[in-house]
């Protein structure tokens, strides 16, 4: 034992003295730069940019392939949001989003999925930088919203002004405004114009709520309508008539069941009641296809998938089964990272 003893120390001796003559600095050097480029946000964006990526297409049950509902617009030299849902902010982050040019965040409607990254998507972007203020629309409570997460930070942001207040930071920029939304019965509200640049925000039916809206953009000569969470809604049908884009969610009824036999399994009970539920306030896959071919939407994305399938060949076949019987158009199963060219290409 002695000898084991004696043996351990004369090697951790001479760990310690060659570690002693190691030079870290090339080591540190790489590992730092390393880690600033991998969590640097993208600050430019180009005028004639038009696209979008899917930085959340998951449900509340999110996955680590799937965070929750988030849809980035990059247009005009500027950043919209469209939903900030968990890990939001994360996932910005990691496929180089231009969250310094973030102008403003719409949300569809208050659920948690859907909104429950908001205060950090506000606070990490101006922590990191953000020079400019950021309007928070939405249904109303959105004010509501963001006057809770002003009060939730209050300590935070007076501690960091510690340290910020030398590079002459504002803290008025953390949390700046929100407008609540009001858009009556079918008609359609804009909520931002800039030239031919359009964004325009309509009720949708999502059962249970009062307000939950989708949005339509126009851009660039085209258009691209964004469901939010809803059932086969007769908004969408008369927003997204002959869209060059249709984002909406997707709900899978076998999938669904599967999924609850399997967490009944692990002692999570999810009954076939709840599912019921969970499906008569979404939008099943195959009357969407339906739904998309009667409107004639002339390319159709899936997102917010319900429940949130692994990104593999097979799940994403399965998930859409049936639908291109029902739908001519292109159907693209989005997953978190996709980048979706405006002007036509990927």
């Amino acid at each position: 034992m002695r000898i084991a003893v004696g043996l351990l120390g004369i090697a951790l001796c001479g760990t310690a003295l060659w570690l002693h003559t190691v030079d870290y600095k090339p080591i540190v050097d790489r590992v730092v730069a390393s880690t600033v480029a991998e969590q640097a946000y993208a600050t430019t964006v180009s005028e004639s940019d038009a696209k979008l990526l899917f930085c959340g297409t998951g449900s509340p049950s999110r996955s680590a392939e799937r965070s929750g509902p988030c849809l980035a617009l990059v247009a005009r030299g500027e950043m919209f949001l469209f939903d900030a849902g968990e890990g939001a902010i994360g996932r910005l982050n990691e496929f180089q989003a231009p969250v310094l040019k973030l102008s403003k965040i719409f949300l569809t409607h208050l659920h948690s999925d859907h909104m429950s990254g908001t205060a950090e998507v506000l606070h990490n972007t101006w922590l990191y930088g953000r020079a400019d203020p950021i309007e928070l629309l939405g249904p109303p409570g959105t004010e509501n919203l963001l006057a809770g997460i002003r009060l939730a930070y209050e300590d935070d942001i007076t501690e960091r002004m510690y340290v910020l207040a030398a590079d002459g930071v504002d803290p008025d920029l953390a949390f700046p405004v929100a407008e609540d939304i009001e858009v009556d019965g079918d008609e359609i509200v804009t909520v931002h114009e800039d030239g031919d640049f359009k964004i325009e925000a309509f009720r949708v039916n999502h059962p249970h709520w009062k307000s939950a809206y989708g949005y339509r953009i126009q851009v660039g000569g085209r258009t691209i309508v964004v469901s939010g969470d809803t059932t086969i809604s007769d908004g969408v049908k008369r927003y997204a008539k002959n869209a060059d884009l249709l984002v909406h969610e997707a709900f899978n009824q076998e999938f669904m069941s599967i999924a609850g036999e399997e967490l009944e399994k692990i002692a999570v009970p999810v009954s076939a009641a709840r599912i019921q539920r969970i499906a008569e306030v979404h939008s099943p896959t195959l009357a969407l296809a339906e739904m998309a071919q009667e409107i004639g939407v002339k390319s159709l994305v899936l997102t917010h998938l319900i429940p949130p399938i692994p990104d593999i060949f097979i799940a994403r076949r399965a998930f859409v089964a049936g639908m291109s019987d029902r739908y001519a158009g292109e159907i693209t199963v989005a997953h978190d990272g996709l980048w979706l060219d405006l002007a036509g290409g990927r």
